[in-house]
Order: C-alpha cells, then structure tokens, then sequence
C-alpha cells in the first residue's frame, strides 16, 4: 500500500510540472518513482496516465488551440508509426536517442542564452516533421516529448495555445502508443491498479500547476519552458550515454 501511496505523490509532482509548462509528467514523476521500484515496470501504466493527463488538460485548454498548428502534427503522426515498425528497429537505439536528447538541449540552451528579443514564427508544415517524429519515437522508445516541444517552442503563440497544442499532439501519439501496448498484452492487472491510483493524483496536481501558471508571465513561462526542456534533453542523452559507453 505504501509504494502505492508514493508513485501516487511523484506522479503528483509530474502533474504539478506538466500544468505549468505543459509537458514534463513522465520526466519528473519516474525518476521520483525509481527510488523504490524499477521504472520499467511502470511504462505501460506511465503512458495510460500521461494520456488521461493530456485529454484533461486539452479540454481546459480546448478553446486556445490553434488548429493550424495541429492538423499538421496529426497527419504527421500516422506514417510515424509505419515508420517505427519497419526503419527504427534496424536504427541503434541508444544513439537515437543521444541525438535527440543532445539537440533538444543544445536547442533549448541556445534558445534561453541567444534568442533574439523578436522570436522567431516556424512554418504550421514543421508539424508534419514534428507528428513523424513525435509518433515513431513514441512507438518505438517511448519518448515522444522532445519534438512537440520544440515544434511548438516557435510556433508564436501565447502559453495557452502552446500548451493547447502539446496537449493535443500528446494525445494523438498517445493514443497510438497505448492501443499498440494493449494490442501486444503490455497492460496488466497492475499497470490498471497503478493507473487507478495515480490518475486523481497527477489530475490534482496538473491543476494546481494550471492555476498557479495563470500567475507566470509569457516572458517567465518561455524560460521556465526552455529550461525544462534543457532538463529533458540532458536527461535523455545522459542516460543514453551510459549504455553507449
């Protein structure tokens, strides 16, 4: 019951980051999760709960979403699953991933200490990269985080339509990755009981976050959204780079 008690407490925290920035659950509620069990356990219940999280937070945040933005990411995400059941599994996946972890944040780095006053606005097409990437990365590595972060970092709207448009490319990779799991028998009776128990948790804690963000300026929230992502692409390539070495 207690190791029950805890997971519930990080995925709390993981909620309480993602309501801020938008992203982040998963990042912040295993590492806290990993003092007491091996994290590979709770994959499968990890992506049902991020999942949950995002169709809450997309409806908060239904009526700031810029479609324009996320039409793109959906067609993009289709063929990202065909791509990750045939080229990523000859691809080594160690290396994948240091890449993609060392460019998020080299990017977010350079983003926070070299960005012009201006901004710079991306193409809605990037999104199309963005879905591609974001799908077949999930499906095959389970992190599809890294580029809807960085899609919609330049795509020149307010916090809210960024978190808006995260939320729904989590859901459209979301949803592709689970059916895949329950398709191949990955979620079992206690990937369900941890589900059940983290849910109120992480929901509790993502609107704690989403009302305290009503408080962060768009200047503020860009840094604390680079800054997380600096966390997230160091934390991604350090892992990496044990296995490689």
């Amino acid at each position: 019951m207690e190791h029950l008690l805890f997971i519930a407490m990080g995925w709390f925290v993981g909620g309480f980051v993602n309501g801020l920035a938008g992203f982040g659950a998963a990042m912040v509620a295993l590492p806290i999760i990993s003092y007491i069990m091996d994290v590979s356990i709770l994959v499968p219940s990890a992506t049902m709960i991020v999942l949950t999280l995002n169709c809450h937070a997309g409806w908060i945040y239904r009526k700031h979403i810029e479609w324009r933005y996320t039409k793109t990411l959906l067609l993009g995400a289709i063929p990202g699953v065909v791509l990750s059941a045939y080229a990523l599994q000859f691809a080594p996946e160690q290396l994948l991933r240091f890449g993609m972890g060392a460019f998020v944040a080299f990017y977010a780095l350079w983003s926070l200490f070299f960005e012009k006053k201006e901004g710079r606005v991306i193409n809605p097409a990037w999104g199309y990269v963005a879905g591609v990437l974001s799908s077949s990365l999930g499906m095959a590595f389970s992190f599809n985080g890294p580029p809807l972060a960085v899609y919609t970092a330049y795509c020149g709207c307010p916090k809210n339509a960024v978190k808006a448009i995260l939320s729904a490319g989590f859901i459209i990779t979301g949803v592709l990755i689970v059916s895949t799991q329950i398709v191949i028998g990955n979620i079992d009776t206690y990937a369900l009981t941890i589900y059940a128990v983290s849910v109120p948790a992480v929901v509790f804690g993502s609107r704690l976050g989403i009302y305290l963000s009503a408080f962060i300026s768009e200047a503020s929230y860009r840094k604390f959204f680079f800054v997380l992502m600096t966390i997230l692409g160091i934390k991604i390539a350090g892992t990496a780079l044990q296995f490689l070495l």
